[in-house]
């Protein structure tokens, strides 16, 4: 299973520690354009990202959940309120892979 992380620097180092491909984007337009190529990509399983830049490029994620049958977990980076639900990324990650791994 391939798991990618796209993000800026902080993230995706801190996730290819934890086995992610890392793809950096430190632009909202590089970020869009990680997303339109993860999705075209068959080996990808789950696709992570920080929550800010996929608020920021909501149309991208939508996109990309449309076009890809990866999961795409947004995670979050700072404290806020609005983190997604254990549930949520529970379910995503069993969709993408078949197996409860969290």
């Amino acid at each position: 299973m391939r798991i990618l992380a796209i993000g800026d620097r902080s993230f995706v180092i801190a996730l290819a520690g934890a086995g992610a491909e890392p793809v950096r984007c430190d632009s909202r337009e590089a970020f869009d354009d990680a997303l339109r190529d993860a999705s075209l990509r068959r080996d990808v399983e789950i696709v992570l990202v920080p929550e800010p830049m996929a608020e920021v490029s909501s149309a991208a994620v939508e996109a990309f959940r449309r076009r890809s049958h990866a999961s795409l977990l947004a995670l979050p980076v700072r404290p806020s309120t609005r983190h997604p639900s254990l549930a949520e990324m529970r379910h995503r990650v069993e969709q993408a892979t078949g197996a409860r791994l969290i």
